[in-house]
């Protein structure tokens, strides 16, 4: 199995190429201390992305997958990302396939985040970014 650096890593790649795709320029820093981990633009605009992502999955009560992103920063994971720094947190879930772009505002300061998307009748907090190229 990789390591979870290497997974990162992935979907790191992942990301770049996807926005690539969509017709973003994307721009990596050189170093893996840093706030971000690439910055991408569109449209004359520059936007700071963190990546975050899991491949674990857990059942839900309903029987549904959901999945939780530790959204944090520094050696315990447990200080929220500082929206200071990053504009956009890009979300994978590999069981899923899916991504979520949710500006950083809206995590509020948590770092515990939990994302349904095998329940299309979900009504969770960011159900609305899933997909959401377009914040970019």
């Amino acid at each position: 199995m990789k390591s979870n650096k290497a997974i990162g890593t992935l979907w790191e790649y992942q990301f770049f190429t996807k926005a690539l795709e969509l017709g973003h320029g994307v721009y990596i820093p050189a170093g893996d201390n840093l706030p971000v981990d690439c910055v991408v633009g569109a449209n004359g605009l520059l936007k700071r992305v963190q990546i975050k992502g899991t491949r674990r999955v857990q059942q839900d009560k309903k029987g549904f997958g959901r999945y939780k992103i530790i959204a944090g920063t520094g050696q315990s994971s447990k200080k929220p990302i500082d929206c200071d720094e990053v504009d956009i947190v890009a979300v994978y879930l590999s069981g899923a396939d899916t991504w979520y772009i949710i500006p950083c505002e809206e995590l509020g300061g948590k770092v515990s985040l939990w994302f349904y998307p095998d329940n299309l009748e979900s009504k969770a907090k960011y159900e609305k970014y899933r997909e959401a190229w377009g914040l970019i």
